[in-house]
């Protein structure tokens, strides 16, 4: 008989279990052979033991797996020890228990397997609202999460809100000292523009006064600038008359210049003709005597040849 996956996990389950309770070896491998054939209805094997137990050397299943056989064997035999009676009627008997046993053994492997099955439809049943528990526990949690950066988010718009308003706050005192310090300006100010008000008042009185003096001091310049006016046109005239008499004899100096001035350059262009014509009388000297000088060293370098 082969176990499904299922089976296969719960034997590993029960073996766990029962190397708790039996620490020692042999009695492990026993206690398995058993739970095999009798709960999952195999046939123990020495490999199959060693593989679930993997305790000792593949001897010691071996021993197990055949001390399981002889054993059962010995209790499938039923011998009946009854004075009296005749051997084959004694057979006759053991060979009936032994049936009995046998059928009855079969009678709880079916009832195992039939409960067997019931429990894996059950386990099927109970996989499956398990996996729809699941699912509905993973549909809650990604709600709750959801929920949960829901809060986040309006915690923390709650947090800006609130940042905002103590800044409002904030903002709003400091108008209000603004406010307030605006209005001592606006008193100070106030107080100051009727001071200033009064003296500017005083400024223009004083201003008119003094006006009104230079008004009577310009009327006496102008009158007295009239006289000294006419005074300066006299004057004005008169060097007017001897400005005209000075030009009359500039202009007539002029002339006499000029004249004078026409005859020394005649003069002048007659000196130096004959200053250009006594340089050449002077270079036609120079070139005389430079002629005689030569035939004067001419005659020296004779001389010596004559003597």
């Amino acid at each position: 008989m082969s176990l499904t996956h299922t089976d296969e996990i719960k034997l590993v389950q029960d073996v766990e279990n029962l190397r708790v309770q039996f620490p020692q070896t042999k009695e492990l491998y026993r206690e398995v052979c058993r739970l095999m054939f009798f709960r999952y209805g195999i046939q123990p094997t020495a490999n199959k033991l060693y593989q679930l137990v993997r305790k000792g050397t593949m001897a010691t299943p071996t021993q197990a797996v055949n001390s399981f056989w002889s054993e059962l064997r010995e209790k499938r035999r039923v011998d009946i020890e009854q004075p009296g009676l005749p051997e084959s009627l004694r057979e006759f008997a053991g060979e009936a228990l032994s049936t009995l046993w046998k059928g009855a053994l079969e009678v709880a492997k079916q009832n195992y397997q039939t409960n067997q099955f019931e429990i894996d439809g059950k386990q099927h049943t109970n996989k499956h609202e398990l996996e729809q528990y699941k699912s509905q526990l993973k549909h809650l949690e990604e709600r709750y999460a959801l929920q949960q950066r829901e809060l986040e988010h309006a915690k923390k718009q709650l947090q800006e809100d609130e940042k905002r308003r103590l800044i409002d706050s904030q903002v709003l005192a400091t108008h209000k000292e603004t406010v307030i310090t605006l209005q001592n300006e606006k008193a100070t100010l106030e107080a100051s523009l009727k001071n200033m008000s009064h003296e500017f008042t005083a400024k223009i009185h004083k201003l008119h006064a003094a006006l009104k003096m230079a008004d009577d001091r310009y009327k006496k310049l102008e009158s007295k600038s009239v006289i000294e006016l006419d005074r300066e046109r006299q004057r004005v005239y008169k060097l007017e008359s001897e400005i005209a008499e000075l030009k009359k004899a500039l202009l007539k100096e002029h002339a006499a210049t000029k004249s004078q001035t026409a005859k020394n350059q005649k003069l002048v262009n007659e000196l130096r003709e004959n200053i250009s014509l006594i340089k050449g009388q002077l270079k036609d000297s120079q070139r005389q005597q430079l002629v005689a000088s030569n035939k004067l060293k001419q005659i020296e370098r004779k001389k010596p040849l004559l003597k």
